[in-house]
């Protein structure tokens, strides 16, 4: 008798403990992506990450700046996901239409449903599994939804998310826009301001090489 409540004790603290270890768990993969849902669309001189859709034929859009926007099928605006990723991730819509974050730094994946809850965690620590995850992953630039196909074109930081329907009608979805001229533009004055020292240095050099052989 007493050994059996004995072991009923101990099987209680086991499910006690492994409770305790999943709240803890989820919590802490909760609070390290800091995931939230957020309904202003994001706009970001980031470049993308990739795009992905779900069975609703939601599609959306992740940015290098820990940042999802989501949009329906006809290309409006849903919501967004904020979140904080140390270093690189990937993202996509599972089967069930979580959103699954994956971590490249340590190889964790996270599940969150449609209103930001952590379902679960994952942690591919196997480098074949690992490496089968890479080569297996979706296209990232091209999604097809009942014929219609969605295009993520990115060149020299500017950002154009579309789709195309079956007559070949194209509507952007996102654009970089102002954002991208206001990119360009510092990226020209920094490469106008590197041309102006280098042929300064070269001028100088010339000029002294030039008194060096009269002397």
């Amino acid at each position: 008798m007493k050994r059996k409540i004995f072991l009923l004790f101990m099987s209680l603290i086991m499910l006690l403990n492994v409770g305790i270890g999943n709240v803890y768990a989820d919590e802490t993969g909760k609070n390290a992506l800091n995931f939230r849902k957020i309904y202003k669309e994001h706009r970001t001189y980031s470049s993308a990450v990739g795009i992905s859709a779900n069975s609703l034929g939601d599609i959306a859009i992740g940015f290098n700046d820990d940042y999802i926007n989501v949009y329906d099928k006809q290309g409006s605006f849903k919501y967004s996901f904020a979140f904080e990723v140390n270093g690189n991730y990937f993202f996509e819509f599972d089967n069930e239409n979580n959103i699954v974050i994956f971590s490249v730094t340590d190889g964790m994946r996270y599940y969150f449903n449609n209103d930001a809850e952590l379902i679960k965690t994952e942690k591919i620590s196997d480098p074949k599994e690992l490496k089968n995850y890479y080569k297996n992953r979706p296209d990232k630039e091209n999604v097809n939804i009942d014929g219609v196909n969605y295009s993520l074109k990115q060149v020299l930081g500017y950002i154009k998310f579309a789709k195309t329907d079956a007559d070949g009608n194209e509507s952007v979805i996102y654009e970089t826009g102002l954002q991208y001229a206001v990119k360009a533009f510092v990226a020209l004055t920094v490469l106008a301001f590197l041309a102006i020292v280098i042929c300064g240095f070269i001028k100088t050099i010339s000029t002294e090489m030039k008194k060096y052989t009269e002397v």
